[in-house]
């Protein structure tokens, strides 16, 4: 039975890691799109054209897992208000990141951003009761070090822009830490159906109490704000599959493989290459991230029901 479990857990850890990948490539494929729309069309817009066009990808899913009888039974005040709170995060995240993408070169921008597992751990901590020792507090400390190298807010290189991609991580942490307090017997369909309605209904707030007026230049344009959409969605709804699967301060290691993507699309699309800049801070953020997978994989390695704090 000791076997078992364990061969199960190692199974339900792949899936997750390769769940993550997927996503994180939607995503890095739609922020290529809006730093190309981001000159054109003002970010309230295009967070509002991202959100609506996720419902594409979401409707797909309730086809294929046929919830439409079932996803708006046994909701519960707890489930709306738990939705609506995820829904708010999700679109803060999407109007930082975007402003962050738009304004900060790529691959500084998405790599500010993988900051995220450090938040998530100290959340996990203070909201969850997740039992952290010395190893992931190490981690943390040594990944936050690496994102002030990367920052620099000393230097001249530093801008207010810079604070963006931090405020993404710290979002992006709330939302995946929120997911946790959502009950296992509502589905991935559910979860990011009632986030969206939240997220697009605070989207549409913003929008006319902002900029208020819709513009589109072209098909072109039309398409790909959609394409942002149905990537984005997609990717919530990995997201979404891969923190249910294994505990969230486990999963949030394997962000930092996203990492050497936005490099590599950064220089093939914007011939970026902001090497200086971002060593050797983003290897300190990757060693820091290898620390925790280290020891998760020690700590799988110990007999079932060890108590251990590490």
């Amino acid at each position: 039975m000791k076997i078992s479990s364990e061969k199960s857990d190692i199974k339900k850890t792949y899936l997750a890691v390769a769940t993550m990948l997927l996503a994180i490539l939607c995503i890095d494929l739609y922020m290529v799109i809006i730093k190309f729309l981001g000159d054109e069309y003002s970010i309230i817009q295009l967070t509002l054209f991202r959100n609506i066009a996720a419902i594409i990808p979401l409707l797909l899913l309730i086809l294929f897992t046929n919830e439409f009888s079932t996803i708006f039974k046994n909701l519960g005040n707890k489930f709306l208000i738990l939705s609506c709170l995820r829904g708010i995060c999700f679109l803060a995240m999407n109007v930082f990141i975007f402003i962050s993408v738009v304004n900060l070169q790529f691959a500084t921008a998405m790599t500010l951003t993988f900051s995220s597992p450090f938040f998530i751990v100290i959340l996990s901590i203070i909201m969850l009761n997740e039992r952290i020792g010395i190893y992931r507090w190490s981690a943390v400390i040594i990944g936050f070090v690496g994102v002030l190298m990367i920052m620099r807010p000393t230097s001249e290189i530093f801008s207010f822009y810079s604070i963006f991609p931090i405020l993404t991580a710290i979002a992006w942490a709330f939302t995946v830490i929120i997911l946790k307090f959502i009950q296992g017997n509502h589905s991935t369909a559910k979860i990011q159906l009632y986030t969206l309605i939240f997220n697009v209904s605070g989207g549409i707030i913003l929008f006319l109490v902002t900029t208020g007026h819709l513009e589109i230049k072209s098909l072109k344009d039309f398409i790909l704000m959609t394409t942002t959409g149905i990537l984005g969605g997609t990717a919530a709804i990995l997201f979404i599959y891969s923190y249910r699967l294994i505990s969230a301060s486990k999963i949030a290691s394997f962000e930092y493989l996203g990492i050497p993507s936005s490099f590599i699309l950064g220089w093939i699309f914007f011939a970026e290459a902001p090497w200086s800049q971002l060593f050797p801070g983003v290897i300190v953020i990757i060693f820091a991230g290898m620390i925790i997978i280290w020891r998760d994989n020690v700590k799988q390695k110990k007999a079932e029901g060890n108590k251990q704090v590490y």
